[in-house]
This record gives C-alpha cells, sequence and structure tokens, in this order.
C-alpha cells in the first residue's frame, strides 16, 4: 500500500470480500433438538463457509517453533495454548517493549511450561518484533498492545511467517488497511493468520453458527449484543516514567494504544454478529460517556445503533463501572426465530426451544473444550496440512465495525462504512519513542464539537 496522509484526531473530527476461505466440513457439531419440522432454507451455500474440525489434539508433523511479540497475560497465555496444541510445538524466542515484562513473560513460561528461553533470544524496545520475525522461525504470536496489531502482523507477514495476532485486528482506519493488505499477502503465498476472534472455534458456537447458517431461525433480522463488567485495571504512574512510557503500560485506558471499550470488549459480540450473517454495517449512530475520570482518555460507556446490508439491524451496549451489575451475551433474531448465547439455544417465535446445544454429550465425544486450545489446534493442523486458515479478513471487518462505532460516539455523528474505511484517520502518535509529550492531545473526545475536552 502506498504510504497514507496521516491525519489527526483533531482534524478528523471536522472533516467528518471476504478471502476466499477453506471449507472444509467437520463433524465436531453436536446438538439437540426438541423440534425441526421440514427442510430449512440454508442462508448461505455450505461451500462458502469454514466450519472448523475441532479436533482435541492437533496432527503430528513437523515441529514448529514460534516466537512470541507481547510477554503480558494474553500473550503467555496464547503461548500456553499453542503448547498445549499438540506435539513437537516450541516457544524459542521473545519480544517485548520493556525488559521487565519480558523477564515476568519468561518466568511464567518456565514455571508453567518448563520452557527456557535463553538470553540470546530475547527482544525488547520498539523494534523486537522484527527482530524475532527474522529469525529461522515457523510462526509469530502476537500479543502486543492493539495498536501495535497492524504493523507487526504486516511485517511477519513479509518475512513469510504464519501468524496468530490477537484482536481487535486494528483500531483506527489507516490500520485496518494495513491489515487487510498484509492478509490478502498473506493468502496469496499459502501463510495461515488466526485472528484471536476464538469463538469461531468454541465448540457451542460453531454448533451455533452452523445450525443457524442451515435456515433454523430463518433469514436474520436483527441483534442485540451486550457487555458489561467493572473498570479495567488502572496503572499508577511511576515518577521514572516518561508520558509515553505510562500510556503505553496503562494501555487500557487510553485510545490511540488500546482501541476503546468498543474495540476491547464488545468486539466479540460484533465479530460473532458479522459472522453469523456474512454482512457488514452500512451506518451506525452511537454514544458514550465517562462516568469514571481517572482512566486515562477512555470511555467506559458505549450505547450504538448499526444499520447492515439488507436492513438488518444490531444494537449494541458496553460499560466498564464497578459496582454496577453485570453480564454479556447476544440474541440474534430470524424471520422464525431467535438464538441466545446465553444457553446455546435456538428458539421459535413462540418463545418455545427448538434446538440447544449439548454440553454432556460433547463431553462424551471430546476432551478439549477450551477455545483458546482449539483456535491454535486448528491453526497448527493448517500448517501441518499445508493448507490455509485466512479468516482474517472477517476479524478486520469486525475491528473496523467498532471503529466505526467509536468514533460516531466520539463525535456525536452518524457514520458510514465508506466514510470509515476511507479515511486516513491514524490514531499512533507522530513520534513513536519513550519520551515525554504534551498530554493535551491525548484529551477526552467530546461529542457535538471538534474539540478535545480537559475533562
Amino acid at each position: 500500500m502506498e504510504p497514507e496522509e496521516k491525519l489527526t484526531r483533531r482534524n478528523f473530527l471536522s472533516g467528518v470480500a471476504t478471502i476466499g476461505l477453506s471449507s472444509t466440513l467437520g463433524s465436531g457439531l453436536l446438538f439437540t433438538s426438541c423440534s425441526e419440522k421440514g427442510k430449512q432454507e440454508p442462508l448461505h451455500p455450505v461451500e462458502e463457509l469454514y466450519i472448523p474440525e475441532l479436533p482435541d489434539k492437533a496432527i503430528d508433523g513437523k515441529p514448529i517453533k514460534a516466537a512470541l511479540i507481547g510477554c503480558g497475560g494474553r500473550g503467555i497465555g496464547a503461548a500456553f495454548n499453542f503448547l498445549d496444541a499438540g506435539n513437537d510445538l516450541s516457544i524459542v524466542a521473545l519480544a517485548d517493549l520493556f525488559p521487565d515484562k519480558l523477564e515476568a513473560g519468561k518466568q511464567r513460561l518456565k514455571d508453567g511450561k518448563n520452557v527456557h528461553i535463553p538470553d540470546e533470544m530475547c527482544f525488547t524496545g520498539f523494534d523486537a518484533y522484527r527482530k524475532v520475525c527474522e529469525l529461522p522461525i515457523d510462526l509469530v504470536l502476537i500479543a502486543s498492545p492493539n495498536c501495535f496489531h497492524p504493523g507487526h502482523m504486516k511485517y511477519a507477514i513479509e518475512k513469510g511467517k504464519h501468524v496468530f495476532v490477537e484482536k481487535p485486528a486494528a483500531i483506527d482506519p489507516a490500520g485496518y488497511r494495513t491489515f487487510v493488505a498484509a492478509a490478502r499477502q498473506a493468502a496469496n503465498t499459502g501463510i495461515n493468520i488466526l485472528p484471536g476472534t476464538q469463538y469461531h472455534f468454541d465448540r457451542p458456537f460453531v454448533a451455533s453458527y452452523q445450525k443457524v447458517q442451515e435456515g433454523l431461525i430463518g433469514s436474520i433480522i436483527s441483534g442485540y449484543a451486550y457487555y458489561h463488567t467493572g473498570r479495567d485495571q488502572y496503572i499508577v504512574r511511576r515518577p521514572e516514567w516518561t508520558d509515553m512510557e505510562y500510556m503505553i503500560r496503562g494501555h487500557f485506558n487510553w485510545n490511540w494504544v488500546n482501541g476503546d471499550q468498543i474495540s476491547n470488549m464488545l468486539i466479540h459480540w460484533i465479530d460473532v454478529f458479522n459472522w453469523f450473517t456474512q454482512l457488514k454495517p452500512v451506518n451506525v449512530i452511537a454514544y458514550g460517556s465517562r462516568i469514571r475520570k481517572n482512566i486515562g482518555n477512555v470511555y467506559d460507556n458505549f450505547s450504538m445503533h448499526f444499520e447492515y446490508e439488507n436492513g438488518v439491524m444490531l444494537e449494541g451496549m458496553v460499560r466498564r463501572i464497578d459496582g454496577c451489575d453485570n453480564g454479556a451475551g447476544i440474541v440474534i433474531q430470524g424471520e422464525k426465530g431467535s438464538w441466545h448465547s446465553s444457553d446455546f439455544s435456538i428458539r421459535n417465535r413462540n418463545g418455545e426451544t427448538i434446538w440447544k446445544y449439548d454440553p454432556e454429550a460433547a463431553k462424551s465425544k471430546f476432551k478439549v473444550h477450551d477455545m483458546y486450545t482449539l483456535e491454535h489446534i486448528m491453526l497448527v493442523d493448517h500448517i501441518r496440512k499445508g493448507t490455509v486458515l485466512n479468516i482474517a479478513e472477517t476479524a478486520a471487518t469486525s475491528a473496523l465495525t467498532a471503529v466505526m462505532a467509536r468514533e460516531s460516539a466520539y463525535t456525536g455523528k452518524r457514520y458510514t462504512w465508506q466514510q470509515i474505511s476511507s479515511s486516513p484517520l491514524n490514531m499512533l502518535p507522530e513520534q513513536m519513542a519513550l519520551v515525554n509529550v504534551d498530554l493535551k492531545q491525548f484529551g477526552v473526545p467530546l461529542p457535538g464539537t471538534a474539540f478535545i475536552a480537559d475533562d
């Protein structure tokens, strides 16, 4: 892609295909049916769908060496999941911006999996990801802060590495286009990409997806998604930290690093809705605010209304405030009935359950039920079979859907898919170094104006 003109948020506020997917059909879908009368009309041709097989263990094959970029909790978790996926799998190198984070992750790998990484295979700093990608390895696990996902994936693909990359794919339109271009390059060169949209590999979700695609709820007309939980961790600043170090270490609290709550939390349900419908949003109107002030510059609540292709609607809410009632889930409504993530059931329009995932039957057939491990099993299988797993553009669409809603809430304006997908907005600071900066440029977005509030 050609370099894009960088646009600041202040300027932006004033100027307001799916890759061919592997279609292997699996047998690992378990369900019970209370009442299925007559043949259902499928929503999409089965050959267009990717239904993972979800075995308990990856097939044996050539040893796979991996490097981990981002040694925090999610990164070490991904490393553990990869190591649990099969035989002859190893983590041989680590990369992190901060030495103390790397050392902590290194110790966790040693304590938890008896993995010993020599010092010469550990890299820190902003260029650490480049150093591990240049090693003779097969796979890169990317779990760096969200803003770095597109660039880190792009470089790994350029170096011919298979990739696991945590969600979200991107947190701004510029990152979205970088991610999509890299995904298409990978598809054309036989490189596997596994995005961290783990519900695509969760047994009850996959079984539900298949039943919805078979037409059990009829054509999808709407959805309702919510994600309510307590506040995220807040990092107390240390005197020796520069402004940039403070923001990156406390990345959950700064929108240019994290993407805000829709990109970090509600994106899971947005992705499920996009996956089940196989549609993109047309436009969105959203609002949000911050009730608690000491959380960097992110909001702690959002509400949004999407209009999708074919007139399909999605309502979404996310809240991260302590002391409130919590819960998370999605309901997808069709012409004939509805699917509920709360119990993985399908109900007809009279509220009667006509299908429900049977977890006991699944337990009798399978040993592994952890979706984080299952997604890595499928990645290893595709690498060893020489087939391509690439649902990266689906993940990118979900990421930009989240960005679209966030920008609508920040500005108070309705946004279209065309506007957001072509926008040059790039949230990364001009200078990427651990230095002091003018923190006023990272103020709180104020809807209805072209200004950023000092809060």
